[in-house]
């Protein structure tokens, strides 16, 4: 029986995954709050997990779906639910129209079980000792959130509002535009190392990365081994074309024995497709043959396509792992060469402003602000916690409607790297925003109501006095009392007719437009010390607006 239907299956589901989880890292505005978010995020399998482990709810359960497709049918989830596979698949597509042709595309490779298993047992021994490092560091979803995020949003930010300038040009109301604030260039070098060498690692070893790196892949790999149906190679139906080996972008196919070793099978069925003779598909345990005979136009045809079948073998035998010696190719060298100028030069897409728009002061600031604990968004609760569960996908980065969480360097230390923290040289915490804690897929961000958000302490704001405009410069500012919506941050009397910040620490929520706004430089007269623990803060008392008795309309 032919199974050639599964492909288009796998590629129509694949994509429609890739689509909507893209398009919820570069443009949140336009899903991120709709259905389609939930399809999306249900079935990424360490977020759902992840989850499920903090609210053990049934839309947490995606991981036990995955789980019981891998159980039937292998790791459909690496070739059709995992955008990074899917990715993987379009780097491999594009390097076969690119490159020379070649009669062999994929050779069987060696299965490394001592590697992918020693990752994903160090992955997760780590993640019970309170390490989320190497989990965010290999986790698929988390490495696309990053690549998406990070590298291809301002691509789509500055394609969508270059054609909204386009139909104003023309007279035409064009979409609003979208805004983007560069994170700090050293935060951009992994996800673009990354991208680098998985391009390169696609284009020459196919899904290399799943069945070597990869811990999700190596989980996976164990529980299909258990699956109910397996991809297998019937001895009487298989004419030794050699086809299904060729294009076996996982190397699992071994001609030797006609065997598929599938718990390295990512479930591309591009094996299936290739096969004229239907001489392998998914079948029970017990022997199944997909035809009687091999077709006759097969047999009779004047070449036998078996020579490539005892090409192939030979190279297994003499070692499978030596690649063709090629000559360099510099077509392939200049566009490596553009992607890094291009990868280099994405920080400077988007200026770092602030809020506020008072001159800097005259004299630098010598006093350096000294921030005993970082700020996590509002939401983590215990800083330990959130660096625990938080697998640093950067959606809620992408979600932030002010720019304000952006990825760490080592704010956290060392395990807590690229994960999202307050940073209030580029933004605020808006006092009427809670989206983090809405779109975090793994729970390290709780989602909180807006009226206990509003009281949630992130850190409390600490004055300097002697960084202050208005002590070095005998200037009136300000502008940290003006943007400080909940009033911790006040105006009191200090000389010669200014008055200069005090700060109320139980009013204080610590969303950092105190400090966002200050113009003191290099270092801000006031900012936003963290809490290792969040606590509670005073919602401020609103007074109502006096008239007066005798006041008169003025018609």
């Amino acid at each position: 029986m032919s199974q050639t239907w599964l492909k288009k299956i796998r590629v129509a589901v694949a994509l429609t995954f890739l689509a909507l989880t893209t398009l919820l890292f570069v443009d949140f505005e336009r899903i991120g709050e709709t259905p389609a978010a939930t399809v999306a995020l249900y079935p990424q399998f360490v977020p759902s997990l992840l989850k499920f482990t903090q609210t053990f709810a049934w839309a947490a359960t995606g991981f036990l779906a995955v789980l019981a497709l891998t159980l039937l049918f292998g790791r459909v989830y690496c070739s059709m639910i995992c955008p990074l596979g899917t990715l993987q698949d379009i780097v491999i597509c594009v390097a076969d129209k690119l490159r020379k042709p070649r009669k062999v595309k994929f050779r069987y490779q060696k299965p490394h079980d001592a590697i992918r298993y020693g990752l994903l047992a160090l992955t997760v021994g780590l993640f019970l000792s309170g390490s989320a490092l190497a989990l965010s560091l290999l986790d698929p979803f988390s490495n696309f959130g990053r690549i998406a995020g990070d590298l291809f949003r301002p691509l789509y930010v500055a394609a969508h509002n270059g054609f909204g300038q386009l139909l104003e040009g023309l007279g035409i109301n064009g979409p609003f535009p979208l805004q983007w604030k560069a994170p700090p260039p050293a935060t951009l070098a992994f996800p673009a190392l990354f991208l680098i060498g998985l391009v390169w690692l696609s284009a020459t070893k196919g899904r290399l990365f799943c069945n070597l790196l990869c811990p999700v892949g190596a989980l996976l790999g164990l529980v299909a081994r258990f699956a109910r149906f397996k991809i297998r190679i019937p001895k009487d139906a298989c004419i030794l074309c050699a086809q299904c080996s060729i294009n076996c972008k996982a190397g699992c196919i071994r001609l030797k024995t006609k065997e598929v070793d599938f718990s390295r099978c990512v479930a591309c069925f591009n094996c299936i497709t290739v096969c004229e003779a239907h001489g392998i598909g998914y079948a029970h345990p017990r022997p199944v043959k997909f035809y009687p005979a091999p077709p006759a136009s097969l047999l009779s045809s004047g070449s036998h396509p078996s020579h490539h079948h005892f090409s192939l073998v030979k190279e297994e035998s003499s070692g499978a792992g030596e690649s063709e010696s090629r000559p360099p190719d510099p077509a392939r060298r200049t566009l490596l060469r553009r992607s890094v100028l291009f990868l280099v030069g994405l920080a400077g897409l988007a200026p770092r402003n602030s809020v506020g728009t008072k001159p800097h002061n005259r004299v630098p600031t010598a006093v350096t602000n000294r921030k005993a604990w970082p700020v996590a968004p509002p939401g983590a609760g215990d800083l330990a916690r959130f660096n625990d569960l938080c697998i640093a996908c950067h959606l809620c980065v992408g979600a932030c409607p002010y720019g304000v969480l952006q990825p760490a360097l080592l704010q956290y230390g060392l395990s807590g790297l690229l994960q999202p923290h307050m940073d209030y040289a580029t933004g605020y915490c808006s006092y009427e925003c809670n989206r983090c804690g809405q779109v975090c897929p793994t729970g390290a961000i709780h989602p909180l109501d807006l009226p206990v958000k509003q009281t949630t302490q992130m850190g409390v704001a600490r004055f300097v006095r002697d960084n202050c405009i208005v002590y070095t410069d005998h200037t009136a500012c300000g502008a940290c009392d003006e943007y400080c919506p909940t009033k911790a941050v006040h105006m009191v009397p200090y000389r010669d007719g200014l008055t200069i910040p005090e700060v109320r620490e139980n009013l204080c929520v610590g969303c950092g437009a105190c400090e966002n706004a200050c113009p003191a430089r290099p270092h801000r007269a006031i900012y936003v010390d963290g809490h290792p623990v969040h606590k509670l803060a005073v919602r401020p008392i609103a007074k109502p607006l006096e008239r007066e008795e005798n006041s008169e309309f003025p018609f």
